[in-house]
């Protein structure tokens, strides 16, 4: 039966094709070809050889569909084009080629005016790209946002900061990381979201120490007592803490502060992030308390874990936009 209906699909995608070249041609009473006729052929046909799990030649249709949607200066559509044989590269795993189409697309909706469209667009590349190539899909992040952010869409535009910090993270490229985490701090602050100020100064201070700068991570601290409601927050008692904890280099009070449940319901990456910090001198006394920590602390990473994979389910079910 899957067989009957891959030949059928197949060959209304020829018929289709074959439509799209007839519109090209010219004629003595057919001067000019006909490009947007064309252009809506070559998307059936790409669609029908979608049907028919013939994904190299439904690439080229819509290839070919983009170039006739060019010539008609019809960009929007152009992009869309583009998109859906983005699609098709990413079933394919040529995932390069894909987020090259897509920055094609995201181009083409800049220049048509729809800056938002290309906006998201980009973070759909990206979300794509974070377990293939995490550095790709923070450049992918970091254009989203500068795009957003020239379209007044500050919201946006911090979200996709947040999240090329949060990938800059897990790649440890700290460098990176702390200076997205101050562009994220500063545009929460902007639109008032107080909760992720705060958020971003934890992450801030362990990524500070992480690299063993304990001076540098007490000057986050003290920078952030100029927020609202910072001091009487939960989290600056706790940076307190830790901070304490390292300064007597003392691991293991500072294993149970970062095993705490504020710590434990960051995003995945700022948790590990937390889990692996080691005290410089620090040793653990006695070990069986350490062990129980340990327990407890996994329960607790488990539901995370499990709430991490539901938000990776893929966002391309219904197309990028």
């Amino acid at each position: 039966m899957a067989a009957a209906v891959s030949a059928k699909k197949t060959v209304d995608a020829e018929g289709h094709a074959r439509e799209a070249e007839k519109c090209l041609k010219t004629s003595w009473t057919k001067w000019k070809p006909d490009f947007d006729g064309a252009a809506h052929a070559y998307e059936k046909a790409g669609l029908c050889y979608r049907h028919a799990k013939s994904l190299e030649k439904s690439k080229a249709m819509y290839m070919k569909a983009a170039e006739c949607h060019t010539q008609c200066k019809a960009l929007f559509h152009a992009a869309k084009a583009y998109e859906q044989a983005a699609l098709l590269l990413k079933d394919m795993k040529e995932y390069d080629e894909a987020v090259h189409l897509i920055t094609r697309a995201a181009s083409m909706f800049r220049e048509h005016g729809t800056g938002d469209t290309a906006a998201i667009s980009l973070e759909k590349a990206a979300k794509m790209m974070e377990t293939i190539n995490a550095k790709s899909a923070v450049d992918l992040y970091l254009s989203a946002a500068e795009i957003a952010e020239n379209e007044d869409r500050i919201r946006q535009s911090v979200d996709s900061v947040s999240k090329a910090a949060r990938l800059s993270v897990r790649t440890r490229d700290f460098d990176k990381a702390l200076q997205l985490l101050e562009k994220a701090r500063n545009m929460y602050d902007v639109v008032e979201n107080l909760g992720y100020v705060y958020k971003m100064v934890v992450v801030t201070v362990l990524v500070h120490l992480h690299r063993g700068d304990f001076v540098a991570a007490s000057k986050v601290c003290n920078a952030a007592m100029r927020y609202d409601g910072y001091a009487m927050d939960e989290s600056s008692s706790l940076l307190e803490q830790l901070l304490e904890a390292y300064d007597q280099q003392d691991q293991e009070s500072a294993s149970k502060i970062l095993f705490l449940p504020y710590f434990t319901y960051l995003d995945n990456d700022y948790v590990k992030l937390a889990r692996t910090l080691r005290v410089p001198g620090g040793e653990v006394g006695g070990g069986g308390g350490r062990q129980e920590l340990t327990t407890e602390g996994a329960t607790a990473m488990g539901g995370q874990d499990e709430a991490v994979e539901d938000d990776e389910e893929d966002e391309y079910a219904g197309g990028l936009c």
